[in-house]
């Protein structure tokens, strides 16, 4: 196994656990556990994407195909089935917890999740020995960490404001999550098509302007996340001294 190979394994979790300690404290609860549960779901979750990403290749859908229709065509499916098994955890368990009420909090478990997927997800591309190379060669190895978080934060943002504030409808919270969905999936695309590219060079501009974009979007999520914070600490903060005076 490669440095790279093992880098790839170890340093998603180890950022997991180093966000799970240092900011634990922006949850309602301070308590880790929904955080810590969060990650070994994600691996476990890895399981049905890579079983249904199995089943297409056996009935002849994979990345082997040659035409540019069949990479963006096969490279927006393996992204949607890699995104929704994610946001499927998300909504399956970490969305009702008390913990989960808020952009931020929605960020945290998202990183949380993806990083246990990506991690289980890695493992199994380098133990496979009948894997492409291109699942195992230095480019994809360097990019999966920083892309998948950069993803997790689109997805949780929306999921977690979906949850901001007990009086937003159910129709405005679940098109808030498939807005997120969406959005991720977008670029997990993108991000897919390239590693099915035997070309880079050819798609320098492009590239440059996907990941312009992508930063835009997670700057402004991670902006409004820590604001949105701000302003229920001080509202959670008001209400506290109210409650004190009533007494």
């Amino acid at each position: 196994m490669s440095i790279i190979n093992l880098i790839s394994l170890i340093a998603g979790p180890a950022i997991a656990i180093f966000l799970a300690v240092k900011l634990r404290s922006k949850l309602n609860s301070q308590d880790p556990t929904v955080l810590i549960i969060s990650l070994f779901i994600g691996m476990i979750c890895v399981v049905p994407a890579l079983v249904i990403k199995h089943t297409a290749a056996e009935l002849g859908f994979d990345d082997s195909v040659r035409s540019l229709f069949g990479k963006i065509g096969y490279g927006t499916f393996t992204a949607f089935v890699d995104e929704f098994n994610k946001y499927i955890v998300i909504i399956a368990f970490a969305y009702r917890k008390k913990e989960f009420d808020e952009p931020l909090a929605g960020i945290l478990v998202a990183i949380m999740v993806s990083m246990g997927f990506m991690m289980a997800d890695n493992a199994w591309h380098v133990m496979d020995i009948d894997t492409d190379d291109r699942y195992t060669n230095t480019w994809r190895m360097l990019t999966s960490i920083p892309v998948s978080i950069a993803f997790a934060i689109i997805v949780g943002f929306y999921s977690g404001l979906s949850k901001y504030g007990m009086d937003s409808d159910d129709l405005s919270s679940f098109s808030l999550r498939v807005r997120g969905l969406a959005t991720a999936t977008f670029f997990h695309a993108f991000y897919n098509f390239l590693l099915f590219m035997e070309e880079y060079q050819s798609l320098t501009i492009l590239i440059i302007l996907a990941a312009l974009l992508l930063l835009g979007q997670i700057g402004l999520n991670l902006m409004r996340a820590f604001r949105l914070h701000s302003r229920l600490m001080y509202s959670r903060k008001k209400r506290s001294r109210s409650g004190t005076i009533e007494l």
